[in-house]
């Protein structure tokens, strides 16, 4: 396991095998994302390695303290695309916050937080975003009271059977095929059978998005595309949008 964990690159760290962790790492495994777990409790991986038949038994797990830096450098943070900070108490999904940032700049950190008002101090220590399922959960209850029909859709996306089905994004990195191209051009539809949501402009607000791009519009190098359909053809499409030499790096 040591072996698989040191050749991983551009993978995700899910600190805390608890109730949140545990949903974080069926989403990351259900759309194909590398992972390794850490988690102190060594029967806790364990169950959790053997629930639904075995289907997580070849998971990469640590058994450590999270918070511990020798810990993470061993679930590869160097190599990391990302920490998923699930631990139960928010000081110490602060201190892994801390730790990492001071670390790199790259890995994107998200950090959950009982309280909401914890969240600035997660943000302000370097956290790129904080979530509260208290809050996630009451804004849920008022959707399911709202608009029932828009949450059974978004429903029946997260547990479709025969596919999988995701609203997700794809990035138009410098050098990229795609630079330049309108949307038309790329025929979204056509050849990779998803629907173009929005775009994340690379000049303007952090939420500076256009909803319902017309398909005249052209792509810029860092520009996001935010689509909607199924994750193997949004792997697919994103390997086509990077550029030449990257995607020879995937494929190698």
């Amino acid at each position: 396991m040591e072996k698989r964990i040191r050749e991983l690159k551009d993978h995700f760290i899910i600190c805390g095998l608890g109730d949140t962790g545990r949903y974080a790492v069926q989403e990351l495994h259900k759309t194909g994302a590398p992972y390794v777990l850490v988690d102190g409790n060594e029967e806790t991986i364990k169950r959790f390695q053997e629930q639904e038949d075995g289907k997580f038994r070849e998971a990469l797990c640590i058994t450590g303290d999270a918070t511990d830096p020798v810990v993470l450098d061993e679930a590869g943070l160097d190599r990391a695309r990302g920490v998923i900070a699930a631990l139960a108490n928010d000081k110490d999904n602060l201190v892994i916050t801390v730790m990492v940032r001071q670390k790199t700049h790259d890995v994107r950190i998200v950090a959950r937080c009982t309280e909401v008002s914890f969240a600035e101090r997660l943000i302000k220590a370097g956290a790129n975003t904080a979530v509260s399922p208290n809050a996630i959960g009451g804004l849920r209850l008022a959707s399911e009271a709202l608009r029932p029909h828009v949450t059974g859709f978004l429903d029946m996306m997260l547990r479709e059977k025969t596919r999988t089905l995701r609203i997700d994004e794809i990035a138009v990195p410098a050098g990229s095929p795609w630079s330049g191209q309108c949307l038309q051009d790329i025929k979204f539809r056509a050849r990779y059978h998803l629907v173009p949501l929005a775009i994340k402009s690379a000049i303007g607000e952090k939420n500076d998005y256009l909803f319902n791009p017309p398909e005249s519009l052209a792509l810029q190098p860092g520009s996001i595309i935010i689509v909607m359909g199924d994750v193997e053809e949004v792997h697919r499409a994103r390997k086509d949008a990077l550029a030449h030499d990257e995607a020879v790096g995937i494929s190698s």
